[in-house]
């Protein structure tokens, strides 16, 4: 017997419900305020306090079902496919469920269209935290994601320092911000057929991502993962290996992408 009354559980039940209220509440107000809302407004919404809506934003934040960036949190919508891509999609999502199958990381697939990195696929059992503030469009953060190093190390020498032009922005003390170092960088991701981020864009976020190429070695997409740092520490030779070698294996089955049009 554990003890606990009768009043006991019925005041459990009773604040179990009052929070989940809430979070379908903050759920809400997310999907009716798509540009962003901040915290207080939530505190407003749910007749909490700060830090109680802090706590359920955090914790929607952490099971994916929004992102936090420039102080805003937003709703964060998964999408199955791109629909330009919808020809290739079945070979393109099995591929990111092989990945899921051999790393039980969250998982994504981008394509590059119209000057920007789409997250066409995003896989990955409840419970899997996503990458805060990724959404689904890579753009001028390239150069603190794994993802975006891919594409940026295929780039034409141009567009490359069109890029690098525009100045690269410090999301963590960990991200790179000086072109040389960007350049050595990207070296590595040619040299070795894969790219990271640790901890670059996000706290406690790593990830892994590998180029898709076709059968004449153009880019067809991108294969990533997201993991905490703890697990990319302890299993970085196998994250790698396996973001690499599920890449591999799909090149030939996938149509290009036009990676330079990327940074025009």
């Amino acid at each position: 017997m554990s003890g606990l009354t009768e009043d006991g559980r019925s005041h459990a039940g009773r604040r179990g419900l009052s929070t989940a209220r809430a979070v379908l509440q903050v759920l809400s107000y997310l999907e009716q305020h798509p540009d962003g809302v901040r915290a207080d407004d939530i505190a407003q919404v749910v007749g909490k306090s700060g830090s109680t809506a802090y706590h359920l934003l955090a914790s929607l934040v952490e099971e994916g079902y929004a992102v936090h960036e420039g102080g805003l949190y937003r709703p964060h919508h998964e999408i199955a496919a791109a629909p330009s891509t919808r020809s290739g999609s079945h070979v393109l999502e099995d591929t990111v469920d092989d990945l899921i199958l051999r790393t039980h990381k969250r998982c994504y697939l981008g394509v590059v269209r119209g000057g920007l990195i789409e997250i066409a696929v995003v896989r990955g059992r409840q419970g899997i935290a996503r990458m805060p503030g990724l959404g689904t469009q890579i753009t001028d953060n390239a150069h603190a994601l794994a993802m975006g190093k891919v594409v940026l190390a295929r780039l034409p020498a141009a567009a490359l320092a069109r890029y690098v032009g525009s100045g690269l922005e410090r999301y963590t003390p960990s991200t790179i911000t000086a072109p040389d170092e960007l350049a050595h960088e990207l070296r590595h991701v040619r040299a070795n057929g894969f790219a990271v981020d640790r901890e670059e864009f996000d706290a406690d976020f790593c990830c892994v991502a590998a180029p898709i190429l076709d059968d004449r070695g153009r880019l067809a997409a991108i294969l990533g993962l997201s993991a905490s740092t703890r697990a990319f520490d302890a299993e970085y030779e196998g994250l790698t290996a396996a973001v690499r070698d599920v890449a591999a294996e799909a090149g030939p089955q996938a149509p290009p992408a036009a990676v330079e049009a990327y940074a025009t």
